[in-house]
């Protein structure tokens, strides 16, 4: 008796010390052994797609309206707006915060360090802009402008000034009373590749300064701006993309080249004018490009799929589901799922994990 009873809690410890993962993967076999493919893909999808025990989650709801989310420079400060709520999370000290605003903003532009932010709220022809503080309520600033809400403007890193562009010419102005913007960058100064098509304008905070896009239609020029000069200088004209991916502090990325024949282009940063090289040719699957400290690698999402990959190695799916992944600080993957979740998430992965991935793979082909 002793020996059957010793038997049976063996048995019971040594199921109940299986990880998650190791029930998963016996349960899924049983449905590949029994052809229930369709059920297998779905099990494994859902665990590909939730957050793991521990991953950070930031959000387990859906917002109403699409979620904004903004880096700083560095990475290392966070902002994401879900309908009327501002969060932040700061991983150089470990802080994080909230605040609500009144209405749902269009959109949001952070300054360089994120501490400041520029929204856009819609009316009923174009916008209306506020400058924010992220720390703390010393700034809450309306401006008088009304903008058109297809351009996205800019604010000091100081919260001092704000950004925007009106008929295709670029303003500044204090965010203190009384207001009073100047025209500071004339329209025939940061020309569209196509003067026939309505352009749109886009601002990124790189130190005091600023990059600046112009154009439309996947043709885009980019240039520098300085706002103590009053001054932009041309940086590229073969521009397909008005999206800056922050490196890790000293460099940025954005896509280059023409429809069909993509290019990953690097922006160096540092004091004046930015240096911009030419890297390799990409895919569509490589188009939003995270790079990765210390290594010649990024990682990207496409599809729902996160990819890992470089210019000398082969691209390689992640056992992870997203419909829109950051990085956020050195290597942390900040994951939009399909049920509008938001963890981060680190890039080590078990073996199990792995195990689970080509299971899904095979499951979902079948």
């Amino acid at each position: 008796m002793i020996r059957v009873l010793s038997f049976i809690l063996l048995v019971f410890l040594s199921w109940n010390c299986k990880s998650k993962q190791e029930s998963l993967i016996e349960e899924i076999q049983e449905l590949l052994e029994e052809q229930s493919y369709e059920k297998a893909s779905g099990m494994l999808k859902d665990y590909l797609v939730k957050p793991k025990s521990d991953d950070e989650v930031l959000s387990s709801e859906k917002p109403e309206t699409p979620r904004i989310v903004e880096l700083s420079y560095d990475r290392k400060r966070l902002i994401y707006l879900e309908d009327s709520k501002l969060n932040w999370r700061d991983a150089s000290d470990g802080s994080n915060g909230s605040k609500s605003l009144d209405e749902v903003p269009a959109s949001l532009a952070v300054s360089l360090n994120a501490n400041f932010a520029l929204a856009e709220y819609p009316m009923t022809n174009g916008c209306r802009l506020f400058a924010i503080s992220l720390k703390n309520n010393d700034l809450l600033y309306e401006s008088g402008a009304q903008i058109s809400c297809r351009n996205r403007g800019g604010i000091s890193d100081d919260g001092s000034k704000i950004y925007y562009f009106v008929d295709n010419q670029l303003y500044e102005e204090k965010t203190v009373e009384p207001r009073t913007p100047k025209l500071v960058v004339s329209k025939e100064k940061i020309t569209p590749p196509f003067a026939g098509l309505k352009a749109r304008f886009f601002l990124y905070p790189i130190g005091k300064d600023f990059l600046l896009f112009s154009g439309n239609a996947g043709s885009y020029y980019l240039y520098y701006f300085q706002p103590e000069k009053k001054s932009v200088e041309k940086i590229d004209q073969e521009v397909i993309s008005p999206l800056i991916y922050y490196g890790t502090g000293d460099s940025a990325y954005y896509l280059g080249g023409s429809i069909g024949r993509l290019h990953l282009r690097r922006l160096q940063l540092g004091k004046g004018k930015p240096s911009s090289s030419k890297l390799f040719t990409i895919s569509r699957k490589e188009i939003n490009p995270w790079k990765l400290p210390g290594k010649n690698e990024f990682v990207s999402n496409y599809s729902g799929k996160v990819h890992l990959w470089g210019p000398s190695r082969k691209s390689q799916v992640l056992p992870l589901l997203c419909e829109r992944i950051w990085l956020v600080d050195q290597n942390k993957v900040l994951c939009e799922n399909e049920k509008g979740g938001l963890y981060l998430t680190n890039l080590d992965f078990p073996e199990e994990d792995w195990r689970i991935l080509k299971l899904y793979e095979e499951a979902r082909d079948k």
